[in-house]
């Protein structure tokens, strides 16, 4: 069996396929330090879902944190007695990547990218909303590149910590009015509506520069805040764990 570690800047995502689906698990990132502080959770959580630890026989790993790159190797080949395999941007992807420095791409926008060809479109953009929120262009199989802003719960901790009177709100729903008559429905609009209706612009940006359609794919622990004003076509929670299978069976001898 697979297992699959996608290491984000706050959360890092541990992921399993079950009959066909990802069974994910996601812990603070910057929470654990040791390869034995990892185990100890994820063992737990492995064997409440029926899965003994001992059936990984694999360990695929994204990282965008490179402090925990050596953790993460001591838990595969201590626990799992397993080589870990590291997702980088190569030419055995089936995804070419003229830009200019390909080992500098984030390895959850490679695995985006990749999950995005193999499983959706070689036209595609990929909206990650985490920490950061990305998009990747990809035409014709071919990576072009993208952008990076800071993610909605980025900008709303920013607000918090920098301006007194505001307060940490929820951003469960999305005001109708662009007028709000409260303090909260202020920020609401003003981070929800600025990110979604300024994403829509830069899509349509993007597909203009391009010079076709393409198929918008949507991911991210924070994407279904705005779901509901953001063009786009898919919505798929699973896009970067896909991209990593799909890494995985392409490097495989």
């Amino acid at each position: 069996m697979n297992l699959y570690i996608d290491v984000g800047n706050t959360h890092t995502v541990f992921g399993v396929k079950l009959d066909g689906n990802f069974r994910k698990w996601r812990l603070s990132t910057g929470r654990y330090e040791t390869e034995d502080e990892f185990f100890s959770h994820l063992k737990t959580l492995l064997e409440s879902n029926g899965i003994d630890y001992k059936s990984i026989d694999s360990v695929v790993i994204s990282s965008v944190v490179p402090s925990l790159d050596y953790v993460l190797r001591r838990l595969s080949e201590k626990f799992f007695r397993v080589e870990p395999l590291f997702v980088m941007a190569d030419e055995k992807c089936g995804v070419s990547w003229p830009v200019q420095n390909p080992r500098a791409i984030g390895a959850d926008r490679v695995a985006n990218v990749i999950g995005a060809v193999h499983e959706y479109s070689r036209d595609s953009l990929v909206l990650d909303f985490g920490t950061a929120i990305t998009i990747d262009v990809v035409k014709d199989g071919k990576f072009l590149g993208g952008t990076i802003s800071p993610g909605i719960m980025t900008m709303l901790y920013s607000l918090f910590k920098n301006a007194a009177k505001l307060p940490l709100i929820d951003l469960s729903r999305i005001p109708e009015s662009s007028i709000g008559n409260s303090t909260e429905d202020n920020i609401r609009i003003g981070i929800l509506k600025l990110v979604a209706y300024g994403l829509n612009h830069i899509i349509e940006d993007i597909k203009f520069e391009v010079g076709r359609e393409m198929m918008v794919i949507v991911t991210g622990g924070q994407a279904k805040m705005v779901l509901g004003i953001l063009s786009h076509d898919v919505y798929d929670p699973d896009i970067t764990l896909k991209g990593m299978e799909w890494y995985k069976k392409l490097h495989v001898v």
